[in-house]
């Protein structure tokens, strides 16, 4: 059985006229270009940023909509 750690990023979700956040748990940061799945459906990652070591998500992720 494989065990995988499971990570907390902190996800923005824009759009033209609006900004939103969401919690999620991932095994690992998702690169630039890639697809995440959010509350909104299927948004194009656009940014990553490790968290310093002591913070409570391992990092931050910023996306967009299609």
């Amino acid at each position: 059985m494989h065990h995988v750690a499971i990570k907390r990023f902190m996800i923005t979700i824009e759009a033209p006229a609006w900004k939103d956040f969401e919690d999620v748990e991932l095994p690992r940061s998702p690169a630039v270009g890639e697809t995440i799945e959010t509350k909104y459906g299927t948004c194009l990652v656009t940014q990553t940023e490790p968290s310093p070591g002591t913070a409570p998500y391992e990092g931050k992720i910023v996306c967009r909509l299609p």
